[in-house]
């Protein structure tokens, strides 16, 4: 019994807590770390090592070598020794080589064959402009409807706010009255 009373006695109510605070500080600590490493990192950042399942800007590119495509670190699962793979790579370089083939010849030097390319793809630039403008337009319809909604809602709640002074003025100037202190 006197063991217990002497254990009772030695402790301190400021070790206890500091104890307890410092416990709930780290637990606070590490859960506030947990949301943060389950949270979706910013696929805007420079991470070289970092690509969405998305891609981000960098994985988007033609250009790139190693594209998303689902498998561990967001890569290929695809042995690059197999036979497919062998396949595909060969794919891909045909495809590369077509596509080099057909800005060659974009590129060439035949004033009429530039001038006949240039007419077949101002159809294209003609419909996407179309387009655009058509998208622009019903965005900007929306929004100008939005807008008005928000300005009549606006222009309401301004109305009841004026109907409504009166009388919290009156209110607020009884209670102001009632609460005097004589002095």
């Amino acid at each position: 019994m006197n063991r217990l009373v002497a254990f009772v006695k030695n402790i301190r109510p400021l070790k206890f807590i500091a104890v307890a605070f410092l416990s709930l500080c780290l637990v606070f600590s590490q859960a506030a770390n947990a949301v943060a490493a389950a949270a979706k990192p910013n696929p805007l950042n420079n991470s070289e090592y970092y690509t969405s399942k998305e891609g981000n800007a960098l994985s988007r590119d033609k250009n790139t070598l190693n594209k998303y495509e689902g498998g561990m670190n967001n890569f290929s699962d695809l042995d690059a020794r197999s036979h497919k793979a062998e396949a595909r790579a060969n794919a891909e370089a045909k495809a590369l080589k077509q596509q080099a083939e057909k800005n060659a010849q974009k590129q060439s030097g035949n004033l009429v064959e530039n001038v006949r390319r240039v007419a077949n793809d101002s159809d294209k630039l003609g419909k996407n402009i179309q387009s655009q403008t058509d998208s622009i337009k019903d965005k900007l319809g929306a929004e100008t409807e939005s807008f008005a909604d928000s300005t009549k809602q606006g222009l309401q709640n301004i109305k009841n706010n004026a109907q409504s002074a009166p009388d919290y003025a009156s209110k607020v100037s009884d209670r102001t009255v009632g609460n005097q202190v004589d002095r």
